[in-house]
């Protein structure tokens, strides 16, 4: 599991009236199944034609690519969200024109959602194309380089099986003798567990939520499953189940698909159950925000990873069985794990692994619960099948660098790239792995490839923003930030970037009305962080307006007492004032904490003590 907190779609607090496109969907589904060579038959007269859609994992989140008027779009796959949405990026990069949805509030785990409305003329989805599709726009984005979220507007128009564990999410048609069946059709001789779906599945184009009843600690709870998150506790849950507060261990901060954010906990649970099966002694997040969908907790992709599921709207139930492993992602070791889960596809009752596209598949989900070994082996087979596939050669290049085999990763990457140098993703793991292997010079030749290859809006520029900035290249940083943050309104970390912004443009001492614009506004949005203090009192060092340096330097000593440059900041805005006693007071205490701060202060190009006299 990455540190990526639950990413939560939307849900529509009001009557959103937008057209799901499940008749399409259905026709679609309908004609793409009866091309395939079999259906599956669950028992005597029950039978199921299946689509498959191909999914990969991306550290914590389940992939899936579209197409959208012709261009190929990923997506996370997210049973959370009622309804499926792109960013604000990924809608100005694809030129939809957008609306507003008047009168409808959407709220994601931790807040508001500002939202807007595009119809895409085409959907190239399961081999056909679907006309004018919606998708709500806006919202943070997901992670794992997607432009969006899938949605149960497009995941739920028939009968959906999960098997991500195997790099799969399959339609399922079932006729009307399957209305008794268990739809485990894969079991075998393992076990089935079988639970209650909640909600109202009848009627054309209803798209409820997933979700059944629960024990944790003995106590019946609602659990929302959910691919779009990692499975989180709601506190008030956690207390009922008689977690005490002071047995919950803090970890951090928690954001969702909306503005706002909330604390998070990890605390230890005796038994989780789910139907006839019982997990014991699991380390589970817990999160102070209100439930969505009256759930108490949402099991997440790490549930969904260790399990193969099938919901059946038709019988309202959920059929699962357990692959192995563990259950919940804080459980995982932080070590590599050399042994695979239901690692022969066979014994499960799937088909074998026989083309190249499924060994990826498989090895990244292996790789997303950490059992390295497992997902190198997937991939060295996969690369064996296609030895001239790009894709496939980077991905096992960023398999070797977790492992720490650089050689081979940088083998990987190079080969990758020789074949494929449009591969952005690609080029951005080998400038990661060239700074970690101290080849600063091939790092920023691959910075600026990159640099003229992505589109404006895309995300990578934050990220590359923050390498030009440990390359001490503060110019082509900010070239990347300017471009981000005009594509991303209502990302939940904007401020942060923003904050970025105005701390590059004051070492710089360039267009510092704009610094203070960006440094306003990061304060907005978190009025008791230092750091965002401290920028802009550097920055109003540099306009030589001293006393409102002096204001902004007391309040942020005041929060983060022991912090090296408000000292030193505010030394020297104390010593412009002619207050030269107290300025010396400051100055001595950050050279306390930070010995060579006056030679760190002139290193980036901020004003020094030198020139206390003078702005």
């Amino acid at each position: 599991m990455d540190d990526r907190p639950p990413n939560r779609g939307p849900e529509a607090s009001a009557r959103l009236t937008l057209r799901p496109p499940t008749s399409a969907l259905a026709r679609a589904c309908a004609l793409a199944a009866l091309g395939l060579a079999a259906s599956a038959a669950v028992h005597a007269n029950c039978q199921v034609q299946t689509l498959e859609l191909p999914v990969k994992m991306v550290g914590s989140r389940a992939v899936a690519t579209v197409g959208i008027n012709g261009a190929p779009v990923p997506l996370t796959v997210d049973s959370g969200a009622f309804y499926s949405m792109l960013t604000d990026a990924a809608a100005a990069q694809l030129g939809l024109r957008q609306r507003w949805l008047n009168g409808v509030r959407i709220e994601g785990l931790t807040g508001r959602i500002e939202a807007q409305l595009t119809t895409v003329d085409k959907l190239q989805l399961l081999g056909g194309d679907i006309p004018d599709v919606h998708f709500i726009v806006g919202g943070n984005e997901p992670g794992a380089g997607t432009m969006g979220l899938m949605g149960r507007n497009l995941l739920s128009f028939a009968d959906t099986e999960y098997d991500l564990a195997h790099g799969a999410i399959r339609f399922m048609l079932a006729n009307d003798d399957c209305t008794r069946s268990s739809m485990a059709y894969w079991a075998g001789s393992t076990p089935v567990t079988e639970i209650e779906l909640l909600g109202d599945y009848s009627g054309r184009g209803k798209t409820p939520s997933i979700r059944g009843r629960v024990k944790l600690e003995g106590k019946e709870l609602i659990a929302l499953f959910d691919t779009g998150a990692t499975t989180i506790v709601t506190a008030q849950a956690a207390k009922s189940a008689g977690v005490a507060e002071a047995d919950m261990k803090p970890s951090g901060t928690m954001y969702g698909a909306g503005r706002g954010s909330a604390r998070t906990w990890t605390a230890r649970f005796q038994k989780f159950e789910i139907g006839g099966e019982a997990v014991l002694n699991n380390d589970l997040q817990v999160g102070d925000y209100d439930p969505i969908d009256k759930a108490d907790m949402l099991l997440g992709i790490d549930f969904f990873l260790s399990h193969r599921i099938y919901v059946s709207k038709q019988q309202r139930k959920m059929f699962l069985t357990y692959n192995g492993g563990d259950v919940f992602a804080r459980n995982r070791s932080e070590t590599a794990s050399a042994q695979a889960f239901d690692a022969d596809l066979a014994a499960s009752g799937a088909a074998a692994a026989a083309t190249a596209d499924q060994f990826v598949r498989r090895g990244a989900a292996s790789a997303s619960r950490r059992e390295y070994e497992s997902a190198l082996a997937d991939l060295n087979r996969a690369v064996e099948l296609e030895p001239a596939n790009a894709a496939f050669l980077a991905q096992r290049g960023a398999l070797h660098a977790n492992l720490k085999r650089f050689d081979k990763a940088t083998e990987d990457f190079d080969k990758s790239l020789e074949l494929d140098p449009a591969l952005t993703d690609a080029r951005f793991q080998r400038a990661l792995l060239r700074l970690r292997v101290k080849n600063g010079e091939g790092a920023l030749s691959d910075l600026d490839a990159l640099d003229k290859a992505l589109a404006p809006q895309a995300q990578m520029r934050l990220a590359m923003s923050r390498v030009y900035q440990s390359f001490e290249r503060p110019t082509q940083a900010l070239g990347q930030l300017n471009q981000w943050l005009p594509a991303h309104p209502n990302e939940v970390r904007r401020d942060v970037a923003l904050n970025e912004r105005c701390w590059i443009r004051a070492t710089l001492g360039v267009e510092l009305e704009k610094a203070l614009d960006d440094c306003g506004d990061a304060i907005g949005s978190d009025r008791k962080n230092p750091n965002y203090l401290d920028s802009r009192g550097w920055v109003y060092l540099r306009l030589g307006e001293n006393k409102k340096a002096l204001s902004d330097f007391d309040r942020s000593i005041e929060i983060r007492p022991e912090s090296a440059w408000a000292l030193y900041g505010r030394a020297l805005a104390k010593a412009r004032l002619g207050q030269a006693a107290q300025s010396e007071a400051d100055l001595a205490a950050a050279r306390k904490v930070l010995a060579d701060i006056d030679r760190q202060v002139a290193h980036v190009g901020l004003p020094t003590m030198e020139g206390a006299a003078k702005p």
